[in-house]
């Protein structure tokens, strides 16, 4: 006969798995979507038409028929991030960009206002942009260090015959010198004759009736360049620069030529470099055009040539919109992420100080409340990618849908953990961290589709990184495998079996390295360097092995080995199909590592003024090393109480702290890490803690103390 504590068991399991089985077929669903041929659209002769400000938003049939109907012609489309600097955008931003392969800045005025593209003279050496070593200078406030003229040289280098029209085209294709080969104000058949041509075709202006004029002009001069090509020209229509107004918009991408007029249904347009159905970046052009033409790319580019994605809708209406969309779902996110975050670490510290303040004099009726509270903090991080199979963004409503939907997924979670019996302690933090960990590793394998509409997921607006395990991503999946860790050699360890707990700490550890750094799945370079040492100290404290300071610089050294393996083994692939691994140790190649450390390091130091999160995250990561390093003087009665019932419990908090503090000081994201790592960690603690003390297992404490953990 079942008891009820079995049966809530089972129950809880069946829960859990009904959760995965919801993951694997959502993704399954997206995965059989994609295609997964690279066919690359852009081949030459190529024609690049270069908007300033064009977003999705502005196409429609009744605003820009022409564009319109590039998309009725069944042009592949993206949307794509052109966002390169911190504020408002100028259209020398783009222009810069595209010529130096790398994110770029125009110069402002003293008051911070665009100034006006420079026109193109005629010098001795040929056309020349005016005043360009003002834009060369301007870059010195770009962390990236472009070099203009970049795009230019290695095409005059391999074909000799690109041709600019329009002031922006021209620093597109300046060379290094700032001259340009090739340079007409206006559009003709002679300057259409060259395998690249690039076209500046305007700006759209800010807002207002101004904004609709501009739009009209833009597509008329689109649709009169479109007339004068032959259907053996591929032409690229792509916005160089957000809309004006500093709102961050994706802008548009579409190809039109022979390859997608060869299709039978048009595409989306995708590239390695984002591995995002649908979403480009201004920077992969320079490098379509190269790969276009034949030239090699040079080592300072970031990008990687467009290729044809999984089909798109046939009606155009449907297109712009699900492009759109891409750009209003990331604003929701970017909009509530950083207050979510901030709400989700006070309501933390608000419940966990009422519950030290109250402990001694609580009943087991408030410590069951307290657990209830923590729990859905508890399946929280989790729930941040599980929200996406609610598929929320297409509500009209997408504030209210996003937190509904995020609220319905906290309680279906919380479900199997809630049903859980009380004891032993650490089989809630073993469900929720099995759950968390379960779920990101299968997200890992099928591409991160649960990323890319979470609040911890990655953002197409901004950039960066837009697929594997970002950093929060990271501090949160390396929390639940390390918990998840510990848990299991207690369940172990408890039952005897001393030597296999440490084998599933080992094997535990190995598959979430595995998943976190393997270029196809996690693509996180410093994650390894931070997780393996974790590992490495909860695994050897499950063997009653002493961490000395030669073992310590053995780990070290072993998590450096791992990820430069990983490194050289991407970087041994084509330079397109490279990850974050390969292209750093292209860079080590190149001598250019340093700014790129430096860099970083930079953006770890400044995350410590990151206001009441960045201090309070400094004041509870010190309490806990402190409790860890002096037991007994500094660690609460409740915690004591649940270290005695889990003496697993003590190697597993250093091992997470291990892996948030090096996680913080190897990656750009400092502190933050640490505090995501916490949020993680502290339901987990607090669970197991609610349910510690009010009678405590002899037995299973000196089993665990005889010999499990020294």
């Amino acid at each position: 006969m079942i008891n009820s504590a079995g049966r809530r068991g089972a129950i809880a399991v069946g829960w859990s798995a009904v959760l995965v089985c919801l993951v694997i077929g959502s993704a399954v669903v997206q995965i059989t979507g994609r295609s997964g041929a690279d066919v690359r659209p852009v081949r030459a002769p190529v024609v690049v038409i270069g908007v300033a400000g064009l977003a999705w938003g502005d196409i429609r049939a009744d605003q820009t028929p022409r564009l319109w109907r590039l998309l009725t012609g069944g042009a592949a489309a993206g949307a794509a991030t052109v966002r390169t600097t911190g504020g408002s955008a100028c259209a020398s931003d783009g222009w810069l960009s595209l010529s130096a392969g790398q994110a770029s800045v125009g110069p402002r005025t003293d008051e911070g206002a665009c100034l006006p593209l420079p026109p193109v003279r005629d010098t001795a050496a040929g056309p020349r942009v005016a005043r360009w070593d003002r834009l060369v200078d301007a870059q010195r406030r770009s962390e990236f260090s472009p070099r203009p003229g970049t795009l230019g040289k290695a095409l005059s280098e391999h074909e000799g015959c690109e041709t600019a029209i329009g002031p922006g085209a021209a620093i597109a294709l300046a060379r290094p010198d700032g001259t340009v080969g090739r340079y007409s104000a206006t559009v003709n058949d002679a300057a259409l004759r060259c395998p690249v041509t690039v076209i500046d075709g305007g700006q759209v202006v800010e807002s207002g009736s101004g904004r609709l004029n501009s739009l009209a002009r833009i597509d008329a001069f689109a649709g009169g360049v479109l007339q004068r090509l032959g259907g053996d020209v591929t032409v690229l229509v792509q916005g160089v620069t957000e809309p004006p107004g500093g709102t961050p918009h994706l802008a548009v991408s579409m190809v039109r030529g022979p390859v997608t007029a060869s299709r039978d249904r048009p595409a989306l347009l995708t590239v390695t470099s984002t591995r995002w159905g649908g979403v480009d970046r201004l920077l992969d052009v320079p490098s379509t055009v190269l790969d276009a033409v034949g030239a090699p790319e040079p080592a300072e580019f970031s990008g990687a040539p467009i290729s044809l994605g999984r089909a798109r809708p046939s009606d155009p209406t449907r297109t712009v919109h699900e492009l759109g969309a891409v750009t209003t779902t990331d604003q929701t996110l970017r909009r509530w992420a950083g207050r979510l975050l901030l709400v989700v670490a006070a309501a933390q510290l608000v419940l966990f100080a009422a519950a030290a303040i109250g402990w001694r004099r609580s009943s087991q009726r408030w410590r069951r409340a307290f657990a209830g509270a923590t729990l859905p903090f508890s399946v929280l991080p989790v729930s941040m990618y599980l929200v996406s199979l609610t598929r929320w963004w297409h509500s009209p409503f997408l504030d209210a849908s996003l937190w509904g939907a995020l609220a319905a997924t906290v309680a279906v979670a919380a479900v199997p953990v809630a049903l859980l019996p009380a004891r032993p302690l650490w089989h809630a933090p073993l469900a929720v961290s099995l759950l968390t960990f379960t779920v990101l590793v299968v997200d890992a394998a099928t591409g991160t589709l649960l990323h890319r509409a979470s609040p911890f997921g990655p953002s197409a607006l901004y950039g960066g990184r837009y697929y594997g395990f970002g950093n929060s991503t990271f501090a949160v999946f390396s929390v639940a495998a390390l918990v998840l860790a510990g848990a299991a050699a207690a369940e172990l360890a408890s039952r005897g079996r001393r030597r296999a707990a440490t084998v599933a700490v080992a094997a535990i550890g190995t598959v979430a390295v595995a998943v976190d750094t393997w270029p196809g799945w996690g693509a996180d370079v410093g994650g390894g360097l931070a997780l393996i040492p974790g590992v490495a100290v909860l695994a050897l404290a499950i063997a009653g092995v002493r961490l000395t300071p030669v073992r310590l610089a053995a780990v070290g050294a072993g998590a450096v080995t791992v990820v430069a393996a990983v490194g050289v083994a991407d970087w041994l692939r084509p330079p397109a199909s490279r990850t974050h691994a390969g292209r750093f140790v292209q860079e080590v190649l190149d001598g250019q590592a340093w700014d790129l450390v430096e860099r970083k390091a930079g953006y770890a130091l400044g995350s410590l003024a990151g206001g009441p999160v960045a201090w309070g995250t400094a004041l509870v990561l010190a309490l806990l090393v402190l409790t860890l390093a002096w037991p007994g003087r500094f660690s609460p009665p409740w915690l004591d109480a649940a270290l005695r019932e889990w003496p697993t419990l003590r190697p597993t908090l250093a091992a997470v702290l291990t892996t948030c503090v090096i996680g913080a000081v190897v990656n750009d994201y400092g502190i933050r890490l640490v505090t995501f790592g916490l949020v993680t960690l502290l339901p987990l603690l607090a669970l197991a803690c609610a349910r510690a003390g009010s009678h405590v297992s002899r037995a299973t404490g000196s089993d665990f103390r005889s010999g499990a953990v020294r």
